[in-house]
């Protein structure tokens, strides 16, 4: 889900006399860095509700209530530490870690409901079938997520007097987790005269912690600054499915058109919403220091 440019600071032991022509530095074995990142996901994902309604006084009701949100993620910020071991003048090890987080957003599908149930209305109180049909527009998405990687891999470099190319590639270990709204929630009750009330409320949901394994790629330019630091560009590639992560209600961000509060774990219990879809693919730009 991220792309990284670094910058760093590479410092090469050994001297050069004053007589001689200077050479590429003797390239050290172990250099370290950590840089800011800027990412952009590939992917859209989604979370939906599908639920039937409850209507109080009204057992025989049946109908659906539900839409789709649409995770958008927008450019996302992190910092990325990580290692290089080298084995040999050109082939070693990388290891890194990195902690991102991502603003969600997209348009969204409207809220629709419908709704049957049997009215008796006075004087006569006969059955009568009643049906209706709400279709709402929906404001745009809102939430976070946040991303946790740890990854690991062969490294190759290609070193020159003021510069470093560094390709690296391997597994990473990532964990999603985040939250995202508004979902409408509605209940209805049938009160007197058999005149139909509603209640609406918009609720926001909790992604639960979600990992898997994802395959990265990443590209590191070195610029020496000095004898033993160097600025880092780079790029970093995360490549994986799409996560299916569990999603509870977490809170009533709206309750303005509820006259009776719903406590919040019921909500969860009745809307019971699915799995939501998380892209986590994408690319990332790192810019920090590098110290050998």
């Amino acid at each position: 889900m991220a792309a990284i440019v670094l910058a760093s600071t590479t410092f090469w032991p050994g001297q050069v006399s004053s007589q001689t022509v200077a050479g590429p530095p003797t390239p050290s074995r172990v250099e370290a860095w950590g840089a800011f990142a800027l990412v952009q996901s590939t992917g859209t994902g989604t979370l939906e509700s599908n639920y039937a309604p409850e209507v109080t006084s009204a057992p025989d009701a049946r109908g659906h209530l539900g839409q789709t949100l649409t995770l958008r993620p927008a450019t996302g910020r992190g910092a990325e530490f990580g290692s290089n071991l080298y084995l040999s003048r050109h082939v070693g090890i990388q290891v890194f870690a990195s902690r991102t987080s991502v603003d969600l957003a997209g348009s969204n599908t409207p809220y629709e409901v419908t709704l049957e149930y049997t009215s008796r209305p006075p004087p006569t109180n006969q059955p009568v079938p009643v049906q209706i049909a709400w279709i709402v527009d929906w404001p745009d998405t809102a939430g976070r997520l946040r991303q946790w990687s740890v990854g690991a891999g062969p490294a190759v470099r290609w070193q020159g007097r003021r510069t470093v190319l560094v390709l690296s590639g391997g597994l990473a270990w990532t964990r999603l987790s985040g939250d995202a709204g508004p979902l409408g929630y509605t209940t209805f009750a049938l009160g007197g005269h058999s005149t139909l009330f509603a209640q609406d409320v918009r609720v926001r949901a909790a992604l639960a912690p979600s990992t898997t394994l994802a395959g990265f790629a990443a590209a590191a330019l070195d610029v020496g600054i000095g004898r033993h630091a160097a600025i880092t560009v780079g790029l970093r590639t995360l490549v994986a499915p799409e996560m299916h992560a569990g999603s509870t209600i977490s809170a009533v961000i709206d309750g303005t058109g509820g006259v009776t509060p719903t406590a919040v774990a019921d909500i969860d219990r009745h809307m019971a919403p699915p799995p939501a879809r998380l892209p986590l693919s994408g690319v990332g730009i790192l810019l920090g220091v590098k110290v050998r």
